[in-house]
């Protein structure tokens, strides 16, 4: 009886044993921005400030504004990600001095690439003089005489899509305007980077759709390791987890690796960006022309590492384009289009803009007509200030740094944020952030607002290198909607509009 009782005391000595070292060890961080004198809000065990978040009880959106509304008066704050301290920024100034005069200290996002996931070392991951060499090299593809040149093929693709708009609308019933726009950004992109006529637009089984389905709806457990990642590398790490779907990489690899051997087997040429990439893969460099996207100057040219660009390097940054340009491109012309049908005298406006450009080029759709287009470009604006594609940025302290104006430190490793969501939606910057209002995007109003209050693209050395392009597809999908037709609401209409809890891009 007594050994009976004497093992059980042992054992449970042992249990309560482990879960004080593990209690020691999950907390053993909750101290650091006590220790710094830096205002935070007290975590919890296993989540940090993150709860909410990692157990999808709201959007991500949601999540950053409520942060970001948790110290109004401070220019910064900490919070905890499960046990990592990650330091939050409120003022436009420390932004634009992570973003831009104190990049070399925050070039990296830190986010870790494994080697089950082959496609996610792509651009926007990689760090260093890997990701200089890599940006410099693809910068000239996305300059305005590259974009200009291929023009053609989005206004194919517009063509294409309006005459799929005009036939559903004759359909006496409602339209799901984000699944139209999805088949537009899935034909531009492969038209546009594959140099493939996916008809995405009339074949809702095509591989790419099926490819973007599984991109745009994520397990669970995928978008639980894309949040936890960067918070707990080594163990992402040691379990190889695979973020992105396996079949997702071996289509996107064998589309790469056909185009690769039709082109240079038969010399096709159509100004896309596949052409780009091989000719970058052949020459190791594109003709430099005026472009939208910059270097950091810190190091010398010579000190940049090469970086070859194999057919799986070629894969990644095709992938990259793909997964950065179908989904964003289409919520926010499905966004867009959601504000007009809500403001109805909004939408009359941008219907007569887009007309009037079109008949001042004799009827044509053209690239210089779509510049011309100036109040569609605040229309644009301020849905990407509402709903922005990214809630948040993310860099990684790449040394110790100290914080201007201030005798905080930050270590090697730190992570800061920075809450775009939160910034767009603050009411000392966009009075009544809710209203759907473009003139906030006239010159002389943008003119009165801090720049850094606004960050759709990001800024700085590390900005979206595809930011050209994108605002030019979301061009075209919208002026296909309206050249012709109005959009309006219905019974089945979201109002106000609910966010995807799962996506961490912004999404209906």
């Amino acid at each position: 009886m007594w050994s009976i009782i004497r093992n059980f005391l042992e054992q449970f000595l042992l249990l309560g044993l482990f879960l004080s070292i593990l209690y020691c060890f999950l907390t053993s961080t909750f101290n650091f921005w006590e220790i710094r004198g830096v205002p935070f809000r007290k975590p919890t065990v296993l989540f940090g400030n993150y709860a909410s978040l990692l157990l999808f009880q709201i959007s991500l959106p949601e999540g950053i504004k409520e942060m970001y509304e948790w110290f109004k008066d401070e220019r910064f704050f900490g919070a905890f990600r499960v046990k990592s301290p990650v330091l939050i920024l409120r003022d436009p100034d420390l932004i634009k001095n992570v973003c831009v005069k104190n990049f070399a200290c925050f070039s990296n996002r830190g986010i870790p690439v494994n080697s089950q996931d082959p496609l996610s070392a792509h651009l926007f991951n990689l760090e260093g003089k890997k990701w200089k060499s890599l940006r410099s090299k693809l910068t000239p593809a996305f300059s305005s005489g590259k974009l200009k040149r291929m023009f053609y093929l989005l206004a194919e693709c517009g063509e294409e899509f309006q005459k799929l708009i005009g036939s559903s609308s004759e359909a006496d019933r409602p339209i799901e305007i984000r699944e139209l726009a999805a088949k537009f950004t899935i034909d531009v992109i492969g038209s546009c980077a594959f140099g493939i006529q996916i008809n995405a637009l009339t074949d809702e089984e095509s591989e790419f759709h099926r490819a973007a389905k599984k991109l745009s709806r994520p397990s669970y457990k995928a978008t639980l390791w894309r949040m936890l990642r960067t918070a707990m590398p080594r163990v992402y790490k040691f379990l190889s987890v695979q973020v992105i779907n396996p079949e997702v990489t071996r289509f996107f690899k064998n589309v790469v690796s056909q185009m690769l051997k039709q082109r240079e087997e038969h010399g096709i040429k159509r100004h896309d960006f596949m052409d780009l990439l091989i000719e970058l893969k052949n020459k190791g460099t594109l003709e430099n022309e005026a472009s939208n996207g910059h270097v950091s100057n810190d190091e010398d040219a010579d000190t940049v590492e090469e970086i070859e660009l194999d057919e799986n390097s070629i894969a990644a940054q095709a992938f990259v384009f793909f997964a950065a340009g179908y989904e964003t491109s289409s919520n926010t012309i499905a966004f867009c289009l959601y504000e007009l049908a809500l403001n109805a005298e909004i939408q009359e406006r941008t219907r007569r803009d887009i007309q009037d450009a079109i008949d001042n080029r004799d009827g044509k759709l053209t690239y210089d007509a779509v510049q011309d287009m100036k109040y569609l470009d605040m229309v644009i604006a301020e849905t990407l200030r509402k709903y922005p594609p990214a809630s948040l940025l993310s860099r990684r302290c790449e040394y110790q740094y100290q914080i201007p104006g201030s005798k905080v430190e930050l270590p090697p490793g730190m992570r800061v944020i920075i809450p775009i969501y939160g910034l767009h939606h603050d009411p000392d910057y966009y009075p009544n952030p809710a209203t759907f209002d473009p003139e906030r995007f006239t010159e002389e109003n943008k003119r009165t607002r801090h720049p850094y209050t606004y960050l759709p693209f990001g800024e700085g050395p590390r900005n979206c290198i595809g930011m050209r392009f994108a605002l030019l597809q979301i061009k075209v999908g919208i002026i296909s909607f309206l050249r012709k037709h109005r959009v309006e609401v219905c019974e089945k209409t979201v109002i106000p509009i609910k966010f995807s809890r799962r996506s961490l891009v912004t999404t209906s």
